[in-house]
């Protein structure tokens, strides 16, 4: 039986993740780094967090990223909201994502700090 969303996650599954702009990635020992040089800061990610970092173009939303990657990985049905939740979570609180709220951008927020930023 699948779990109830909350209306917290209900929103957020409508959120279009969107890279900050000026980020640098690079491919190092089978893992994606990410740099970001205004903070000077590295995110590292494993395999199936870059692959959802692929999927975060700027237009896909929250729940087609889930969707896409359900298809492809289907034995995985049973945590895999949860999953992609917390990894985008790690990735906005480290900076490398921003939020948008429509497909047509009309705000994109850090929701690390909750103010509004660059998008890329």
């Amino acid at each position: 039986m699948g779990k109830v969303m909350t209306g917290l996650q209900n929103a957020t599954m409508d959120q279009v993740p969107v890279p900050i702009a000026d980020l640098k990635t690079e491919i190092i020992e089978g893992e994606l780094l990410l740099y970001d040089p205004r903070q000077t800061k590295a995110v590292y990610l494993n395999p199936p967090a870059a692959v959802i970092w692929s999927l975060c173009d700027g237009r896909r939303q929250v729940r087609e990223i889930i969707r896409l990657i359900g298809e492809g990985y289907p034995d995985s049905k049973a945590t895999l909201t949860e999953d992609v939740l917390a990894t985008l979570d790690q990735l906005y609180q480290s900076g490398v994502l921003v939020a948008k709220w429509n497909a047509t951008g009309d705000r994109a927020t850090s929701l690390a700090t909750g103010k509004d930023v660059d998008r890329a």
